[in-house]
């Protein structure tokens, strides 16, 4: 039997001996953003088809439907004593305006949650919402339940503004699979702060929303394949999406974490792993449209044989690791036990990742992982992420090694336990996330699967 601490110690030089890590995240980057519906994504899946043939590894293409969505044209300005216009995009799934555009007196709702909403409901009605990418007075908020807010106090329009300075549009979808209510667009932190001076010294400024969308139904898919374990009938999955935002290479988020995929499977095979579980990874498709991609498949195929799902969500990007488990209590303190055998101590929380390929799974009760790289300061949120500036020069040669090797220490490890942590029942997931206070917020979103 091959699943030795000698075997895999072998691999694990080989991680940081070669250099291919760094290219294949290159090589994803340089096909373009891998937006979904488009030529760049279609690319990526032959990318990955390629690659795996190669190895002669058997994979699979599950095809899906899903809301496509295109970005068109987008004209902002806001009028005071005079017409000012700023550069902006339209956010994934907005609908298009009249062609007359949308206006309205633009409303400051800060971050965007519903305490700081409530203070403006008299106003908000019919006029355009903004509120900026950073933290809201009741802790972070995900963008879309900011939009959720906004529409539920009848605002018109949406304006999201990064929190972050660079002159950077801020990207993302408003609902999951399915076309938002009102109109949606992203400006950067130095137009928001533009507009809020005016504000400041005009008591009304009005502003006007023009954008031009196309969406309609379409198809795209994931790529699975498999490296057989021991035990073949106790499956882990280690997933991440390869699909970015059509204005940026998708770097971070999440190229790098494919190549780690492809770079894994390419150690395995070629050195002839064999995991004590059978790894099954997922190559998911859609994820930036609100996690549509793995929600449909784990819907329509259930999720037999799954003991373990472990997601990559920004694994390359920042050395120092957190892996956030999911709210469940068993798993927590498994790792905390499992810790110092890694290549080096991650971070270890109870943190639920709801925005993720992980999430489906969650609800589903399969023991989920989601791991990312620890940014440095917590108020910068996304950073580069999202923004045209997530490119893959903001990765070292050191970073991507260390994630790769890591990844596989970490795979290895929790594959090996006796036993791992069982699946939960529905009640007890619901109990997790009711007492984690994000029943309203998944409900808000339509993301609670639970009756």
């Amino acid at each position: 039997m091959n699943n030795s601490d000698e075997v895999l110690e072998k691999l694990l030089g080989k991680s940081f001996t070669q250099n291919t890590i760094l290219h294949r995240i290159k090589d994803l980057c340089l096909l373009g953003s891998r937006f979904s519906g488009t030529e760049s994504e279609k690319n990526a899946q032959q990318y990955m088809i390629d690659f795996l043939s190669e190895l002669n590894v058997s994979k699979q293409e599950y095809e899906f439907e899903y809301q496509g969505w295109w970005r068109g044209a987008c004209n902002f300005y806001i009028r005071t004593d005079a017409k000012r216009e700023f550069p902006a995009i339209s956010l994934v799934l907005a609908p298009s305006t009249p062609d007359e555009g949308t206006k309205g007196r633009i409303i400051d709702c800060g971050g965007g949650s519903v305490t700081e909403m409530n203070r403006l409901k008299e106003i908000i009605p019919g006029n355009i919402a903004m509120v900026h990418s950073g933290n809201t007075e009741e802790g972070w908020l995900h963008r879309r339940i900011k939009y959720a807010n906004a529409y539920k106090f009848g605002a018109s329009g949406f304006i999201f503004a990064n929190h972050n300075p660079g002159q950077l549009f801020p990207t993302g979808s408003v609902r999951s699979n399915r076309i938002g209510e009102i109109p949606a667009i992203g400006i950067s932190k130095e137009s928001y702060e533009y507009i809020k001076e005016m504000m400041n010294r005009y008591e009304d400024v009005t502003g006007k929303i023009t954008v031009y969308n196309n969406y309609e139904n379409t198809t795209s898919k994931h790529i699975i394949w498999e490296i057989p374990g021991v035990q073949k009938d106790e499956v882990i999955i280690i997933g991440g999406h390869y699909d970015g935002h059509d204005i940026a290479q998708g770097a971070t988020d999440n190229a790098a974490s494919i190549a780690v995929l492809l770079e894994l499977t390419k150690l395995m095979v070629e050195n002839n792993y064999v995991p004590y579980r059978t790894i099954r990874f997922i190559a998911f498709a859609v994820e930036e449209f609100g996690v549509v991609g793995s929600n449909i498949l784990v819907n329509d195929k259930g999720v037999k044989n799954i003991v373990a799902m472990i997601n990559f969500d920004g694994l390359v990007g920042h050395i120092p690791k957190h892996i956030a488990c999911n709210g469940y209590e068993e798993l927590y303190k498994a790792m905390l036990k499992l810790k110092e055998e890694l290549l080096y101590e991650p971070k270890i929380s109870k943190s639920i990742i709801t925005a993720s390929d992980n999430f489906p799974y969650m609800c589903k009760g399969i023991p989920n992982f989601c791991v990312y790289g620890e940014k440095p300061d917590p108020r910068a949120g996304r950073g580069y992420g999202h923004t045209s500036a997530d490119t893959f020069d903001k990765i070292s040669k050191v970073d991507a090694k260390l994630s790769l090797a890591f990844a596989l220490v970490f795979i290895d490890k929790f594959s090996k336990l006796a036993e791992l942590p069982k699946r939960l029942s529905d009640s007890e997931v619901v109990k997790i996330l009711r007492d984690a206070k994000l029943e309203e917020n998944l409900k808000l979103l339509e993301k609670w699967p639970f009756k």
